[in-house]
């Protein structure tokens, strides 16, 4: 009976054994699965963050290709686009989360891509930079700062560039530059002068009084002479003074025609013009440039791009019918060398245009209608490789 005894205790023993083993085991694996978990949420943190940081980058990238006198980054654009872009090229000292719980994005100068000796990676040449973004994971206390999961995103943009100019926005539809000296237009019930979110008419100094006084009295309303937010239905012809910018500025719009005068999508014209554009210009499209006046007589086509009249004068009796859609600038542009220009009197005649009208229309400020980075700026940007990287 004693033996029987010492038999069940041990078998009991044994079994209490067997199951704490089995308890144990199991608890190991529920550890070693929260650490696979909490492994794998710190690795999601890491990417997200790095792929943050990579976004940023080529949004400020997007930016410094698109504003004007932008374009591939050169020089000190090339060694500041941290600052532009928001982006810490550091993490010493203290740590500051800038992507989701707890990440953090930066562009390690040191971490520069395979083949490279800076991070970000120019290519000048090529028009290709390849940047290394790093994303960590980071838990702050106090004062002190630990990294607790690295990612690193390498992304290689190339910027391409089709050769269509881009223009200075303009204030309005139809933009003159100087004093005006007289403005007529048509006394007709279908002619219109449409600034969309711009002015109808926007001149220097005190030259809307002019303008103002030459549209007839029963057109003087936003009916024909309409524009955005500035010119509210009812309040009469949107015709202002306003602030011309580049456009107010008789060297400034020289050196730009200077710049652009022989590029694609450009048609420059060393006079006047007189009869109609399609005898100068066969696509009537375009940035067209007359380095004089501009006479429109008899039927015209419809225009679709930006007119820059700089002989002084707009005038003629045809244009019936014609739908122009983009911008028209006139100036009397004086001088022959640059630093030497200047402004004299602007004279414009569209009491003959009948049924004509002017739309402002920014997409066609890019130069060739036809060309698909007209409206968007002169470059497009073409993401070559965007991948995680071992180090």
């Amino acid at each position: 009976m004693k033996k029987q005894q010492g038999s069940v205790l041990l078998i009991t023993v044994v079994v209490l054994f067997a199951a704490t083993m089995i308890s144990l085991y199991a608890m190991r694996g529920t550890i070693f699965q929260d650490k696979m978990t909490a492994n794998i949420n710190n690795k999601v943190m890491t990417i997200n963050a790095a792929e943050d940081g990579a976004t940023q980058f080529l949004n400020w990238l997007n930016d410094q290709f698109k504003k004007p006198g932008g374009g591939w980054p050169t020089g000190t654009t090339q060694q500041n686009w941290n600052t532009s872009a928001s982006i810490p090229n550091t993490n010493s000292g203290t740590l500051t989360v800038n992507s989701g719980n707890n990440g953090y994005y930066w562009i390690d100068s040191s971490k520069h891509p395979v083949g490279c000796t800076s991070n970000p990676c120019w290519d000048n040449t090529n028009k290709i930079v390849t940047v290394n973004v790093t994303g960590n994971l980071i838990k702050t206390s106090g004062s002190t700062t630990k990294i607790l999961g690295e990612s690193i995103y390498q992304i290689k943009i190339k910027g391409q560039f089709p050769g269509a100019v881009k223009l200075p926005d303009l204030p309005a539809a139809l933009t003159l530059g100087g004093t005006v000296n007289s403005f007529k237009g048509k006394n007709s019930n279908n002619f219109k002068i449409d600034g969309q979110n711009k002015l109808s008419i926007a001149t220097m100094n005190s030259s809307a009084n002019t303008v103002l006084n030459g549209i007839p009295q029963n057109r003087r309303d936003s009916d024909h002479y309409s524009g955005g937010a500035d010119c509210p239905t009812g309040s009469g012809a949107c015709v202002k003074n306003t602030d011309l910018g580049i456009w107010g500025d008789a060297n400034k719009v020289m050196a730009l025609v200077d710049s652009i005068k022989t590029a694609s999508g450009v048609t420059y014209i060393n006079g006047s013009v007189s009869g109609k554009l399609s005898d100068y210009v066969p696509s009537c499209a375009g940035i067209v440039i007359i380095r004089g006046d501009y006479s429109p007589n008899g039927n015209q086509c419809d225009f679709k791009g930006v007119m820059l009249i700089l002989g002084g004068s707009f005038n003629g009796s045809g244009g019936g019918n014609t739908a122009i859609r983009g911008a028209i600038y006139v100036a009397n542009i004086q001088g022959s060398s640059p630093g030497t220009y200047s402004f004299g009197n602007v004279s414009t005649d569209i009491s003959g245009g009948g049924n004509m009208s002017i739309t402002y229309d920014a997409s066609f400020l890019g130069g060739d209608p036809n060309d698909p980075f007209a409206g968007s700026g002169p470059i497009k940007t073409t993401v070559l490789a965007w991948n995680e990287v071992k180090l």
